[in-house]
């Protein structure tokens, strides 16, 4: 599946900062040279960022490089008219102007760029603390913007608690072409994750032979159609054992997975935790 390019630029900004209300996420997959930071304040679903698929749900906030294929896809909202909330801030490294990072003050900050060339994740404590910095951040205008967002990226280039998304040997094939390619190809995984699906069947959604749909998939995605959709079942499973109290067994089979052996392994495999480890770490 190939990432849509996103044109991000607008007449007399240096960078974008807006607050996201919808109804859903939807899968999306694009990418765009400018920086993305994003705060969830409401929302929870599955983030994919290169060849990560994770949960995400309120707090969760991601910093992205540039040209970092992405997408966060929501789950429904537990009240009919409920929004999934969003703040982002998308930027170019000459936002503040030309060698503007090279300055010695903002060392710190030009590494933690660097390091989200993988897109980087951080964990709840710093999450607590950015989440009143991305409200002032959406709501400051002018000059004021520009020294909140630079306040805002000094505060994570200290942090300790983040992790990397992508694996580094993540190398995507962009193109701009292919739209609807891309959007027959995530419709279908997405909505029959939890049946049978056979690589063929997608490979026809994308006009392309069984072989060329597998190199297409590895080379675009990182990793193999088997290992994608066994990450968005993961996902789902993980839902089920947070939010509901049915059994293992039935939660396997409502995720797509044919036998209960396989589930654990494949489980084990994306989670590092068996799925009653999981349920008894982060469940109610």
């Amino acid at each position: 599946m190939q990432a849509v390019f996103e044109k991000i630029a607008e007449p007399g900004q240096s960078f974008v900062v807006r607050r996201r209300c919808d109804p859903a996420f939807d899968f999306r997959w694009h990418f765009h040279p400018e920086y993305e930071l994003t705060y969830i304040v409401a929302s929870r679903g599955q983030r994919f960022v290169g060849d990560s698929i994770e949960d995400y749900r309120d707090g969760d906030l991601v910093l992205l490089g540039p040209n970092l294929p992405h997408t966060w896809m929501s789950q429904a909202a537990p009240r009919a008219k409920a929004k999934h909330v969003a703040i982002y801030a998308q930027f170019l490294d000459d936002f503040a102007g030309d060698e503007f990072l090279s300055r010695p003050e903002l060392s710190s900050v030009a590494r933690l760029l660097e390091r989200a060339a993988q897109g980087l994740r951080f964990g709840p404590k710093t999450q607590r603390l950015a989440a009143p910095l991305m409200e002032e951040l959406v709501h400051a205008t002018g000059l004021r913007r520009m020294l909140k967002l630079l306040e805002v990226l000094d505060f994570l280039a200290q942090r300790s608690d983040v992790q990397p998304l992508a694996s580094p040997h993540f190398a995507p094939a962009l193109k701009r072409a292919d739209e609807k390619r891309i959007d027959a190809v995530c419709s279908f995984i997405h909505e029959n994750f939890a049946q049978p699906i056979e690589q063929p069947d997608a490979a026809r959604r994308a006009h392309l032979s069984v072989s060329a749909f597998s190199r297409f998939f590895k080379k675009t995605m990182g990793r193999t159609f088997t290992s994608y959709v066994n990450g968005i079942r993961v996902g789902q499973a993980c839902r089920l054992l947070i939010e509901s109290d049915k059994s293992i067994a039935e939660i396997a089979f409502a995720s797509g997975f044919e036998n209960l052996s396989n589930f654990n392994r494949r489980f084990r495999q994306v989670k590092r935790l068996s799925p009653r480890e999981y349920r008894r770490k982060f469940g109610a």
